[in-house]
């Protein structure tokens, strides 16, 4: 798959769009400069979570649904897990939102080139 941005500096100017815009942004697992998958995990003040997961030209959503934030904390490690031991090159960026259900992933671009 062909890239046009480093996922470094993707990261680090999609970090800066959203603290810019009074949102929380961080990252918490730095991957690979030039590549790796990029995660977005979204956090709620209902202490929801979601994750984006870029895939080519769009965002894949992964919703979970649990009982409390200590469930949801215990399911999003376990995804991160699984997905660390496929790629250790991966980035995890995690921002604060008021509403997990606005689709977000509307509004992101990827870094994958136009064909």
């Amino acid at each position: 798959m062909a890239y046009g941005l480093k996922a470094g500096l993707w990261v680090r100017a999609t970090l800066r769009r959203f603290n810019q815009n009074g949102d929380s942004a961080l990252i918490v697992k730095k991957g690979d400069e030039n590549a790796g998958v990029i995660f977005i995990l979204l956090t709620d003040q209902q202490q929801r979570s979601a994750i984006l997961q870029e895939t080519g030209h769009v965002w894949r959503r992964h919703n979970f649904e649990a009982d409390s934030a200590h469930a949801y904390a215990e399911k999003i490690d376990s995804f991160f897990k699984k997905q660390i031991r496929f790629d250790p090159d991966l980035w995890i960026i995690e921002i604060s939102v008021k509403n997990i259900d606005h689709p977000l992933e509307t509004l992101l671009d990827t870094r994958k080139l136009a064909e």
